[in-house]
C-alpha cells in the first residue's frame, strides 16, 4: 500500500493518473477513482480489465457530494474484490480525507482482509483543501486535519501490511519548473518569468494559473522560442540602486490576493521590511515598529508560513525579489520617502551604518541636498571592494544630482571608475574617465589644488582600466601622467605592471627602489612591487625566489586601502601550480574564494575558476578543467579580458589531450585573432607550443620544430616556456630529433640545464631536465629516473612512453645486427646435405643469449607502454592513449578499450566515441588514410567505422555528411572579447601543454 497527501493543484492527480496508465501498460486489472476529484468527472470509464466507482449515488442522495462519492469508490473496491482473482490488481483512491474516520477504518480493514491477494492500493489525501496553500516554500502544518487522517490511515495499516507514506509532493524546481512555464508561455522562458514563477511555486497549479494570466493580458513576449516578459510600464520609478524589477499587475494583485489572508500587524511588518530591503536585520525592523522581539516573532512566524520571509542565520529576508517588489510598491511614495530618511538617521547613528544609509537615501535625494548627498559618496566610497557594482550605481546616481561645478564631482568620477573596474566593467570605466577628465578640464578653477588632486587619481583610476582591458601603452602613459602630479598608489602599481608587459627598460630598477625604502610608500605600492619583483624572478628562472616573494606579497596587510586589484595570491597559485605543488595551490586558490566579494560578475570574481582550470589540467582532471576555463570565457570573458588568454590556452590544451584536434585549431586561432602576439607577451610561447604539438599530431614534425625554434631564438620566452609545464622540455627534444634538428635539441637542453642549476631544490625543473637529457642522451636509466622524479601526471606518462621507445629502438638495432650477421654467413662455404642444399652454421651460443636479451628488452619495452596507456586513459588523454595502444599493436598486442554505452540506433547521438571522430575528420575534407594516421589505426577500420556512419545517419556520400555535421547546432561558446590586455594576471602563462 502506497500513501501520499499533498495540496490542492500539487500534481497528486497527475500522479494518480500516471500510474493507472503504468499499471494498464503492464496488464493490471485497475480499480477504484481512477484519479482527481470525483465530482469533477465520470468514474465509471469502462475497461477489460478494471472496475470503477459508479458515476452516481444511491438514490437519494446527493450525486454531487465529494464525500459521498469517495465512500462509493470505496464501496465499489470492496464489491470488485469479492471474487478471489489472483490477478494483480491496482486499486486508485482519492480524496480520502474528505471521509470520517470510522469510513477509513473500514477502507483500512479492507486493506487488510485483502493482504494476501496480488493488490497495489494507491491511497491519496489532499492537505488544507479549503485554506490557501500559500506561495512556494510555505511551511506544512502537520497538525491540521488532513495530515491527521492520513497519519491516522497510516498508523492504522502499519504492521499489518507493507505501507509506505510517500514522501510528499515537493513544488518543481530547475528544468520541470521552466518546462511547466515553457509549457503554457510558449516558449523558454527567461530569468525574470521564471522569477515571478518561483515565487508562487507552491504548487503546479498556480503556476499556470499565473502564466497563463500573464500571458492573457499581454505581459509575455515570445521571440525565437523564447518567452519574456514585456517592458514594464509601472509608474513609479523603477531604477536605482538595489530596487527590485517592476511586476506585472497580475503577479500583484495574486500577492495581494494572499497578503489579504495575513493579519494585519503580520502585514504592516512586512510593508515595513520592504523599505529596509532585502535581506534585513530583524533588529531593524523591530525598532521601525516599535515592537518587542515576542511581537514580531509572531509577525515572522506568520510570514515564513506563508512564504513570504526566509530565515538566514542572522537575517531575514524576502523569499524572491517580486514579492518584494509588491510589497514595496504597496507604500505610497511619499510616506515611502519618509520612511527611507528615517531608516537612514537611525543607521548613521551607528558605526558601520553609512553604507546602508546611502542605499536608503539614493532614493530620495535631490538636487542640492548637500548631507544627503555627502553621505551616499561616503557610502558608495566604502562599498568599491565589497559590493563594486552597488557601489558605481550609487556614484554615478549622485553625480547626477550635482552640478558640473560641484567640488566633489570627479571625486565621486573616481568612485565610479574604481567601482566600475573592480566590477569588471571596464569600457564603462574608461568611458566614465575620460568624460569626468575633460569636464574637469574645462573648469575656470580647473588649477585648483583640491581638483588637480582630484583628477591625478582619476587617472590614476584609468590607467588600471586601461591595463586589465589591453591597452597597455596607454595605460602606461595614463599612469606616468598621475605620477607626475602625486604618488597614487594604484597609478605606480599600473606603471609597474605595463612597463614589465610591455618590455620597458628600468621598471626592475624602479622596483628595487621601491621595495630598498619600504617604509617611503604605502602597503598596495609595497605588494604591487613585490609581485612584479617576483615576476622578474621568474622569467630570470628563478624560481624558488619568486615563490618566497609571492608568499611575503600575500601576507603584507593593506590596511584599511582595500585589497589590490592585481593580487598576489593569484600568482603564487599559478606558480604553485607550474612547479606542480597542487596541494599549496589548490590551498591559495580556495583563499582567493575566501576573500573574492560575494556574487557573481565582479573582475575577482572569475579568478579562481582559471586558477583551477590551470590546476586541474596539470591534475589530468580534463573535464574539471574545461568547464572552469569555459565558465571564464562565457561569465567574465568579455567584462574581464585580462582572464580570457588563460582560458583559451586551457581549452586549447584539453581539446588537444582529448584529440579534438579541430576544436583546438579554433582555440588557437582565437589566442592567435584577439590577443597580442610578440615575444614579450605573456602567453606567446605557450601559444606557440600548443600549435605545435597540434602540428606534431597532424604528422608535421618539421612545422612544429620551426615553431619551436622560434621561440628558442628568445632566452626569456624559452625559459618561460620550459617553467610552464614539466613535459614543454622533453616535448621540444622529442619534435627536435623527429625533424632532424640537432640545435634545437642543444638550444632546449641548455636553458633547461641552467634553469635546473639554479633551482636544484624545485623538483619539477629538476625531473623535467633529467627527462630531456635522457631523452636526448637516450640514456634508459635516466629516462627510469624522470619517470620517478616527475609529479605531473601527464610527465611521468610521457617519461614512460619515452622509455619504452627507447628499449624498442634498441631491440631493433640488435636485431639489424643480427641479420647483418646472417647475410655474412649465408656468405660462407658451408656443407651440403644429400639434397645439395647449403647448411649454415650452427648458431652460436652468445647469438642465442642476444636473441633472448631481445625478447626481455621489448617485454620491458611492451610493460612500459601499458603503464604509459594506463595512465592516459586515465587521464583522459585519448589521442595520447590511441598512440601508445598502437604502438602496442604494432607488437602484436591488443589491449580492449572500449565501453558499452546505450545509445539511440541513428542520428549523431547514435554514433560511438570514435565513430564521431571519424565523421568529424571527414568532414573537414580528409582522406580515409589522413584520418587513420590521425586516429593511430589503419585505412581499413575508417572505412569500416564509415559505413556504420552512413548507415546511422541515412547518408550516402562524404558530402552529405558534411552538409549534416553543418547542420548540427554550433558549440555555444562565448565570444571573445573586443581587445585583450596583457596583464598581469598572464604574465606567467598558465596552461598545460
Amino acid at each position: 500500500m502506497l500513501l501520499t497527501e499533498a495540496p490542492v493543484g500539487a500534481g497528486k492527480t497527475r500522479l494518480l493518473r500516471e500510474a493507472v496508465a503504468m499499471a494498464r501498460a503492464e496488464g493490471f486489472a485497475v480499480g477504484g477513482s481512477e484519479a482527481g476529484p470525483v465530482a469533477s468527472r465520470p468514474v465509471g470509464e469502462p475497461h477489460g480489465t478494471g472496475w470503477f466507482a459508479p458515476e452516481s449515488g444511491a438514490p437519494g442522495q446527493d450525486s454531487g457530494s465529494l464525500p459521498v462519492q469517495v465512500s462509493f469508490a470505496i464501496e465499489a473496491a470492496r464489491a470488485g474484490l469479492r471474487n478471489d482473482s489472483e490477478h494483480p490488481t491496482v486499486v486508485v483512491l482519492d480524496d480520502l480525507d474528505v471521509v470520517s474516520l470510522p469510513v477509513l477504518d473500514k477502507l483500512c480493514d479492507l486493506v487488510v482482509a485483502r493482504g494476501g491477494r496480488p493488490i497495489l492500493w494507491l491511497l491519496a489525501f489532499t492537505r488544507n483543501r479549503d485554506s490557501t496553500t500559500g506561495l512556494a516554500g510555505a511551511a506544512v502544518d502537520p497538525s491540521s486535519p488532513t495530515s491527521k487522517s492520513a497519519k491516522a490511515a497510516h498508523d492504522r495499516l502499519r504492521g499489518r501490511i507493507a505501507a509506505e507514506q510517500l514522501t510528499a509532493l515537493d513544488p518543481l524546481n530547475g528544468e520541470a519548473l521552466a518546462q511547466l512555464v515553457a509549457d503554457d508561455a510558449g516558449g523558454a522562458p527567461d530569468e525574470a518569468l521564471l522569477g515571478l514563477a518561483e515565487s508562487v511555486n507552491a504548487t503546479p497549479r498556480a503556476v499556470r494559473e499565473l502564466v497563463r494570466g500573464l500571458v492573457e493580458d499581454g505581459d509575455v513576449q515570445v521571440f525565437e522560442g523564447a518567452a519574456r516578459l514585456a517592458a514594464a510600464t509601472a509608474d513609479r520609478v523603477s531604477t536605482g540602486a538595489g530596487l527590485p524589477a517592476p511586476v506585472p499587475a497580475r503577479f500583484s494583485a495574486a500577492i495581494h490576493q494572499e497578503l489579504r489572508t495575513l493579519s494585519d500587524p503580520t502585514v504592516k511588518a512586512l510593508r515595513l521590511a520592504a523599505i529596509l530591503g532585502s535581506p534585513f536585520s530583524p533588529g531593524d525592523l523591530s525598532a521601525m515598529l516599535s515592537e518587542g522581539p515576542v511581537g514580531l516573532l509572531v509577525a515572522v512566524d506568520e510570514a515564513v508560513a506563508h512564504g513570504l520571509l526566509v530565515c538566514g542565520e542572522h537575517d531575514l529576508a524576502f523569499s524572491s525579489e517580486p514579492i518584494w517588489r509588491v510589497l514595496l510598491d504597496s507604500v505610497p511614495l511619499p510616506v515611502c520617502a519618509l520612511l527611507r530618511r528615517q531608516v537612514a538617521e537611525s543607521l548613521l547613528s551607528r558605526p558601520d551604518g553609512t553604507e546602508r544609509a546611502a542605499l536608503q537615501l539614493i532614493h530620495v535625494a535631490q538636487p542640492g541636498d548637500t548631507e544627503t548627498l555627502r553621505t551616499i559618496a561616503e557610502g558608495a566610497r566604502r562599498m568599491v571592494t565589497g559590493d563594486p557594482s552597488t557601489a558605481a550605481a550609487l556614484a554615478v546616481h549622485c553625480m547626477e544630482l550635482v552640478s558640473v561645478e560641484h567640488p566633489d564631482r570627479t571625486r565621486l568620477a573616481r568612485t565610479g571608475v574604481e567601482a566600475y573596474t573592480r566590477a569588471g566593467e571596464l569600457d564603462r570605466a574608461i568611458a566614465l574617465a575620460r568624460a569626468a577628465i575633460e569636464e574637469a578640464e574645462l573648469l575656470p578653477a580647473r588649477c585648483s589644488e583640491a581638483l588637480t588632486a582630484d583628477l591625478v587619481a582619476l587617472r590614476a583610476s584609468m590607467s588600471t582600466a586601461l591595463l586589465l582591458l589591453g591597452d597597455s601603452g596607454p595605460a602606461r602613459a595614463a599612469a606616468a601622467g598621475a605620477l607626475d602630479g602625486c604618488g597614487q598608489h594604484d597609478a605606480v602599481v599600473t606603471y609597474l605592471a605595463a612597463g614589465y608587459l610591455t618590455g620597458h627598460s628600468g621598471v626592475a630598477q624602479q622596483t628595487w627602489r621601491i621595495l630598498s625604502s619600504p617604509e617611503d610608500h604605502e602597503a598596495p605600492v609595497l605588494v604591487g612591487a613585490m609581485t612584479f619583483y617576483a615576476f622578474g624572478q621568474w622569467r630570470q628562472g628563478q624560481v624558488r625566489e619568486a615563490v618566497h616573494t609571492l608568499t611575503d606579497a600575500c601576507a603584507l596587510d593593506c590596511g584599511d586601502q582595500g585589497a589590490p586589484i592585481l593580487d598576489p595570491n593569484w600568482f603564487l597559485a599559478l606558480a604553485l601550480t607550474r612547479t606542480d605543488e597542487f596541494e599549496q595551490a589548490e590551498a591559495v586558490i580556495q583563499r582567493c574564494e575566501r576573500t573574492t566579494p560575494a556574487g557573481d560578475g565582479t573582475l575577482a570574481a572569475g579568478v579562481p575558476a582559471v586558477l583551477r582550470a590551470s590546476l586541474r589540467l596539470a591534475q589530468g582532471r580534463l573535464d574539471e578543467a574545461a568547464q572552469a576555463a569555459q565558465s571564464v570565457v562565457a561569465d567574465h570573458g568579455a567584462q574581464v579580458p585580462m582572464l580570457a588568454p588563460q582560458a583559451w590556452l586551457v581549452l586549447a590544451a584539453v581539446a588537444l589531450r582529448t584529440g579534438e584536434l579541430a576544436q583546438a585549431e579554433e582555440h588557437l586561432r582565437t589566442l592567435a585573432d584577439f590577443y597580442p602576439q610578440d615575444a614579450s607577451s605573456p602567453w606567446w610561447s605557450t601559444r606557440l607550443m600548443l600549435a605545435a604539438q597540434l602540428a606534431e599530431a597532424r604528422e608535421d614534425s618539421r612545422s612544429a620544430a620551426d615553431m619551436l625554434a622560434e621561440i628558442a631564438k628568445h632566452p626569456e620566452p624559452l625559459r618561460e616556456l620550459v617553467l610552464e609545464d614539466s613535459t614543454a622540455a622533453a616535448f621540444c627534444v622529442r619534435i627536435a630529433r623527429a625533424a632532424d634538428r640537432p640545435e634545437l635539441a642543444h638550444t632546449v637542453l641548455a636553458a633547461t640545464q641552467r634553469l635546473s642549476s639554479v633551482n636544484v631544490d624545485v623538483p619539477a625543473i629538476v625531473a623535467a631536465s633529467v627527462h630531456a637529457g635522457a631523452l636526448a642522451a637516450e640514456d634508459r636509466a635516466a629516462l627510469a629516473e624522470a619517470a620517478e622524479l616527475h609529479r605531473n601526471p601527464w610527465a611521468r606518462a610521457a617519461a614512460a612512453e619515452d622509455l619504452a621507445c627507447l628499449l624498442l629502438e634498441r631491440a631493433r638495432t640488435a636485431d639489424n645486427d643480427r641479420e647483418a650477421v646472417a647475410s655474412e654467413a649465408v656468405g660462407a662455404v658451408g656443407e651440403f646435405d644429400e639434397a645439395g642444399v647449403r647448411q649454415l652454421p650452427a648458431a652460436r651460443d652468445g647469438e642465442q643469449h642476444h636473441s633472448a636479451e631481445e625478447k626481455r628488452t621489448e617485454e620491458a619495452a611492451i610493460g612500459e607502454l601499458d603503464r604509459a596507456m594506463a595512465a592516459y586513459a586515465a587521464l583522459g588523454g585519448e589521442r595520447d592513449a590511441a598512440r601508445v595502444r598502437a604502438r602496442l599493436r604494432s607488437l602484436g598486442v591488443r589491449r580492449r578499450h572500449w565501453t558499452h554505452v546505450k545509445r539511440p540506433v541513428s542520428g549523431w547521438e547514435s554514433l560511438t566515441k570514435t565513430e564521431r571522430k571519424v565523421a568529424e575528420l571527414v568532414a573537414e575534407g580528409l582522406t580515409n588514410r589522413q584520418a587513420a594516421r590521425r586516429l593511430f589505426v589503419s585505412p581499413h577500420t575508417v572505412g569500416f567505422h564509415l559505413r556504420q556512419i552512413y548507415r546511422k545517419l541515412g547518408i550516402q556520400s562524404r558530402t552529405a555528411l558534411v552538409r549534416s555535421r553543418a547542420e548540427l547546432e554550433p558549440r555555444t561558446e562565448a565570444a571573445p572579447p573586443r581587445k585583450v590586455i596583457a596583464s598581469a594576471s598572464a604574465a606567467v602563462p598558465t596552461s598545460r601543454g
